[in-house]
């Protein structure tokens, strides 16, 4: 069992204050939250603490994106009026591409994806989220794995950070494992799931199952996890979209 300095337990408001500090550039996050768990949600709270923001829709028009009230681009780059303003230091967050379910418009979305993925390495200071990183980095569907690959290995050291989510621990390609300095778990009995987490963040197992245990027992939604050993985890429920 975790000792209990080592869980900290954290309203959503106090848990996003933390983390527009915690969370520096360049640091990634891992999501594993199985299906309907708030994983976007959470995703959502999170990347109101970034100025500069690209959620990439790779289905086109996913209802949860849509919830944000972003508006969606379906060009690359920016237009001058939009360089001005970030220059100026206003936010600039977008979902990228666009709803055309046409087997042309899933090209042309996932050909957007592929030149931002390439540029945001280039320009340095994006926080980029990729729900369904899955569907586009198949090969069948957009197959865009070595530029995503590239952007895990690379962006940190051009402050760029990436998201990405899994239902599962198995569906977690190694290098996103890797490269995550955040990790954000729903609550799960899979013991053997939470002691692979564990070992993937450098915790413990009892760590790891203490602060599960909590996150049963507390009025909390998630658990986040640092690769920091010196940091505690925490226990937060994201507020609904």
């Amino acid at each position: 069992m975790a000792k209990p300095s080592e869980i900290e337990p954290l309203q959503w408001p106090d848990f996003l204050k933390k983390m527009a500090t915690d969370w520096k550039p360049g640091e990634h996050w891992a999501f594993v939250v199985p299906t309907g768990g708030g994983k976007t949600t959470m995703a959502a709270g999170l990347l109101k603490t970034r100025k500069y923001v690209l959620c990439l829709d790779v289905k086109g028009g996913d209802k949860t994106l849509r919830k944000l009230g972003w508006e969606r681009i379906t060009k690359w780059p920016p237009t001058n009026a939009d360089r001005q303003d970030m220059a100026d230091g206003k936010p600039f967050r977008r979902i990228v591409g666009s709803t055309d379910k046409t087997p042309q418009g899933k090209l042309r979305r996932y050909a957007l994806c592929k030149k931002i993925l390439g540029d945001a390495l280039v320009e340095g200071g994006w926080t980029i989220l990729g729900t369904d990183a899955k569907i586009l980095t198949h090969p069948r569907f957009g197959g865009l794995w070595e530029d995503w690959e590239e952007l895990l290995l690379l962006a940190r050291d051009v402050d760029v950070s990436v998201l990405t989510d899994f239902q599962r621990v198995s569906g977690q390609p190694r290098e996103a494992s890797d490269q995550a300095t955040w990790l954000a778990v729903g609550y799960t009995r899979d013991v053997d799931a939470v002691n692979r987490l564990g070992e993937m963040m450098g915790r413990s197992r009892a760590e790891m199952r203490g602060a599960v245990d909590a996150l049963g027992e507390l009025p909390y939604g998630f658990l986040v996890v640092s690769r920091d050993p010196h940091r505690p985890i925490i226990l937060t429920r994201a507020e609904k979209l």
